[in-house]
């Protein structure tokens, strides 16, 4: 997590990386850049309180039960949890959640016939887990082959959201990055996430 003035916006903003989240009331901003992985803005406008999360994975398919709550934040299954735990804790009422549903890109423009991409399968399990819980998506912008950059204003429920060009340098340290986890994992458990589909 990172804090910064943004004179555009003429506000802190607060910078998410992957298996973190942040909550707030406050006057500021909370920003993430995501390739496959996926952002849930959960936000409560009667009270103005709202975060993000930054998960990476659908699913935790290892067996360690004792990972710590960073490591948790990189799987959705908990991800969502722990931003609605947060939520909670800084006085936001679950019955009025809403959300807005962001990434899940195919960035390595693999084909469509190599099976379930990362993209694919985050977007699926976001969109479900929340049909789940009863919170409504209001808005969302996912799929396609280009990363995204994303603000949230928890005060107003406002998402900013620009495109990052696969030509830049971002873009580039993105993939590498995204690159690097995947190969820790089995593509095949990710394939079989949603094997009754």
């Amino acid at each position: 997590m990172n804090k910064y003035f943004d004179s555009h916006f003429n506000k802190e903003i607060v910078t998410i990386y992957p298996g973190e989240y942040y909550a707030s009331s406050g006057p500021e901003m909370i920003s993430t850049v995501l390739g496959s992985c996926i952002s849930i803005a959960l936000f409560d406008e009667e009270n103005k309180i709202g975060g993000i999360n930054h998960f990476m994975l659908a699913r935790d398919t290892s067996l360690d039960q004792a990972q710590g709550e960073q490591l948790m934040g990189k799987f959705g299954e908990y991800a969502i949890d722990l931003l609605i735990n947060d939520l909670k804790a800084k006085g936001a009422s679950i019955k009025n959640l809403q959300a807005k549903v962001f990434g899940g890109s195919n960035v390595f423009n693999q084909p469509a016939n190599t099976g379930a991409q990362v993209g694919e399968v985050n977007i699926k399990f976001a969109f479900d887990y929340l049909e789940h819980l009863h919170i409504p998506v209001v808005n969302s912008n996912t799929g396609g082959n280009l990363p995204r950059k994303i603000f949230f204003d928890p005060e107003t429920a406002k998402v900013y959201m620009k495109y990052i060009n696969n030509s830049n340098l971002e873009n580039e340290n993105l993939q590498k990055k995204e690159a690097s986890y995947i190969e820790t994992i089995k593509i095949a458990e990710v394939k079989n996430l949603f094997p009754d589909d």
